[in-house]
């Protein structure tokens, strides 16, 4: 022995062993650090099921007030924003401005083709910025580029400015859609990004009858068509609700000044556990290179931007076309802007039950086959049928199964690629870009000289739609194989613990490590971590 102070302690079995100063200091050190380990997890307040229960479901729901709400009303400003174009159209933009059919797509298309180029920075830069801040300037900006469309003259202003807009607007919804993955358990997503995405469904549903009080009640005030009235006034909406969301906008639930501490730590720590990060920090200000990196290496991130493209120009086509499809059962120009509001409401409320469905049975693929079949029968009814009641209702089968099938994927996409969390915000927006080129391809389809039953476009749509069945399938199988995997890695590390603790003896002439409970609860964890080549928490298992 050292020249260190000894003590004596009795063992289970009656014997004395003789413990150095060192030991005692070593144990004490292993016990508090583990005693620290373990005040962290439980940061989250310890409650009664009843009692978590019912803070959990007050905790939610103030979240989904501040955050949801505010995201969903900017995403009706957003839809307005970008669609009032065809409204003005109608007013006699195209005529003002001596415009050619092919101007006017062309104006269409170069929306997307800034909106596409600046997707992927946005997100890169959102995490230098916070969204709290980098959101409501985009919108700021996007408010500014529609006042500007007031004041167009010819062809080149329209191209400038509707590219400007895109750009601008950009990132708003790959940066909407990661905060949102930032506040909400995966099971949660799909509910909640029907309801975001439902702000694209009522801008749809009431945007035209919105326009048309705009145009009828300020025709010529001022001196200007109603139509230039339309891009001011929704133009300044959208700047006035800007400011707003400086000020309304949260960050992430770390730093979130309308949550009481004991809120934060319970939603942290939940979220935490549930994305995967629990034995890492949920780190939001540096975004390096890596995720970038990891997104590109990653073969899921090539297989979701197929799916969403698909997805894409089925959503994109029916929101573009929709009156004119209607237009050309027989109905006249006022019925089918009317009979547009229907299959929109009803693709509404249909893709929220679809969403609590999934978010409550924690399952996404066959979800999102099921809806992507009801789609399909809506195309191939369109194609096919010659009644003008049948191919009306088979519109109700298209928005109910394509606005069901967008927030599913997005939710499951978010879940595949739920950590590193800048991975998370790289892999989404690189995916969100090359879906949203599926609207420069939409913009194209359907042709006048295809009408009026647009048969091929139709049956394409319909074949694209397939294929997404064929890619959710084969996904499907593939992250089940990748569970199965961690299943077996975390039951060989469980035998290896247990290994561990029936090898270890008392050695009095030598050292004595005594080995606590809690410390091969650490041990276990630090094993686990170490063997999973990703650094996610052991526990993850993706949801299918």
């Amino acid at each position: 022995m050292n020249s260190d102070s000894h003590t004596v302690h009795k063992t289970d079995d009656g014997d004395n062993i003789e413990i150095t100063s060192e030991v005692t200091r070593n144990f004490e050190n292993m016990t508090n650090k583990t005693r620290d380990e373990k005040s962290e997890e439980t940061l989250s307040p310890i409650m009664q099921p009843p009692e978590e229960k019912m803070f959990k479901k007050k905790l939610i729901a103030k979240v989904d007030r501040r955050l949801l709400l505010m995201l969903v009303v900017m995403y009706i400003l957003a839809c307005l924003d970008r669609t009032n174009i065809g409204n003005a159209r109608l007013a006699g933009l195209e005529r003002d401005l001596g415009l050619t059919a092919d101007q006017f797509q062309i104006s269409l298309a170069t929306f997307y083709v800034g909106y596409v180029l600046l997707e992927v920075p946005s997100n890169i830069v959102i995490g230098k910025f916070t969204p709290s801040k980098w959101i409501p300037f985009l919108m700021m900006l996007w408010s500014i580029a529609i006042c500007c469309m007031s004041a167009v003259k010819r062809f080149p202003d329209l191209v400038v400015t509707r590219f400007v807009l895109g750009i601008t607007e950009a990132g708003f919804a790959p940066g909407s859609i990661f905060l949102l993955s930032m506040w909400y358990k995966r099971s949660q997503f799909a509910l909640r990004f029907s309801i975001f995405f439902s702000g694209s469904v009522l801008a749809g549903a009431f945007g035209g009858i919105l326009a048309y009080l705009i145009i009828d009640v300020m025709k010529d005030a001022g001196g200007l068509e109603g139509w230039r009235w339309l891009f001011l006034i929704e133009g300044l909406c959208t700047l006035l609700m800007s400011f707003v969301a400086f000020f309304v906008l949260p960050n992430f639930p770390e730093n979130a000044n309308f949550l009481t501490p004991k809120e934060k730590n319970y939603l942290v720590t939940r979220l935490s556990k549930d994305d995967g990060s629990l034995h890492n920090p949920r780190s939001h200000k540096e975004f390096s290179h890596r995720g970038l990196l990891m997104s590109i290496k990653d073969w899921k991130v090539y297989h979701n931007m197929v799916s969403g493209i698909c997805g894409g120009i089925a959503l994109h086509s029916i929101t573009l076309y929709l009156p004119t499809l209607i237009h050309s059962m027989g109905f006249n120009s006022m019925q089918s802007q009317l009979l547009t509001v229907p299959p929109y409401l009803f693709g509404w409320i249909f893709s929220l039950m679809v969403a609590l469905h999934s978010d409550r049975t924690k399952e996404r693929s066959w979800h999102i086959v099921a809806s992507t079949i009801v789609a399909i029968v809506g195309y191939i009814g369109l194609a096919t049928l010659e009644s003008k009641v049948a191919k009306y209702i088979s519109t109700f089968f298209i928005t109910s199964g394509v606005w069901s099938m967008i927030p599913l994927i997005l939710a499951w996409f978010l879940n595949i690629h739920s950590y590193p969390h800048d991975k998370r915000s790289i892999a989404i927006a690189m995916i969100i870009t090359v879906s949203n080129c599926s609207g420069i391809i939409a913009s194209m389809l359907y042709q006048p000289k295809d009408g009026p039953r647009f048969v091929k476009t139709n049956v394409l749509i319909a074949s694209l739609l397939t294929l997404t069945v064929i890619l959710v399938i084969f996904m499907r199988f593939m992250l089940h194989r990748e569970n199965e995997k961690m299943n077996s890695l975390a039951a060989k590390n469980d035998t290896t613990s247990i290994d561990k603790s029936d090898s270890r003896t008392v050695d009095v002439e030598k050292t004595v490590k005594i080995q606590t409970h809690d410390e091969m609860d650490v041990e276990k964890r630090e094993h686990e971590a170490s063997e999973h080549a990703s650094g996610r928490d052991p526990q993850f298992r993706y949801i299918l």
